[in-house]
């Protein structure tokens, strides 16, 4: 930073190529300049904006640093991603992992947004994030995530008694641009839907993942989620014959 700065983006240290890559800053780059006095000299206003890897957890020590410093007066943080989905609403048992927040109806029963959420230790990222932009599986994965949001917030919540299954049919994605670890919207519209039968609820929908006013990906999601006691006994059935298989190759081949 320089007394010249008036905004800069930081982002997790997972996303360090890209942060060299645009001269943005890293959240232990910054905090360790911050905690050295490196900018106790700078001349505010400046705002710092948080960018993909950056959770409440992050603001609160860049905030603390901040403050240690006497740079409140001159440095803001701004953040604002909304609050993340609900475990019960993704199927997902670490808070890490989820990629959708500030979930909102635009239209009702047809036009749904949320802002992308990345953890910096997300599951799709710990293993390697080594380019400037974010990997597929992540628009792929946010996709899913976002249509599990709005059904299970939405549409199952309407027979709030049952538990459902939900099964996707079909899943087929088009990339249209690189996805950064910067702010995008997730945008479900509900093309189809049938929930005449409160037992077998069907749905198909498009969700754009939109950065910077152009779309990155688009995916089509078509599923169905049904009430308890319709899957298991096929499951089952389908289950131990997948087992028998398995046992019979491998004893042939043994």
């Amino acid at each position: 930073m320089s007394s010249a700065t008036t905004s800069r983006l930081v982002v997790g240290d997972r996303f360090r190529d890209f942060a060299e890559a645009v001269g943005a800053e890293t959240f232990s780059g910054l905090t360790r300049a911050l905690d050295a006095g490196d900018l106790d000299a700078l001349q505010g206003p400046v705002h710092v904006v948080t960018g993909q890897g950056i959770g409440e957890f992050e603001v609160s020590y860049i905030r603390d640093a901040i403050v240690r410093r006497g740079l409140d007066d001159r440095v803001a943080l701004v953040h604002g991603t909304g609050t993340p989905a609900r475990r019960q609403e993704l199927h997902k048992a670490r808070e890490d992992n989820v990629l959708v927040a500030g979930l909102t109806q635009v239209e009702t029963d047809r036009v749904f947004e949320a802002g992308l959420r990345l953890h910096d230790h997300n599951e799709l990222l710990v293993d390697v994030q080594d380019r400037v932009h974010v990997q597929g599986m992540v628009a792929i994965e946010a996709a899913r995530q976002m249509f599990l949001a709005v059904v299970e917030g939405y549409f199952t919540a309407r027979w709030p008694q049952q538990r459902y299954y939900i099964v996707l049919n079909s899943m087929n994605t088009t990339f249209s641009n690189f996805l950064f670890p910067v702010g995008a919207t997730l945008r479900l519209t509900v093309d189809e839907s049938d929930l005449s039968e409160p037992s077998r609820l069907t749905l198909r929908t498009t969700v754009e993942l939109v950065q910077a006013g152009r779309p990155a990906a688009t995916v089509t999601v078509d599923a169905a989620a049904f009430a308890p006691g319709l899957l298991e006994e096929k499951e089952l059935r389908r289950a131990k014959s997948a087992v028998a298989s398995a046992v019979d190759t491998a004893l042939a081949t043994a």
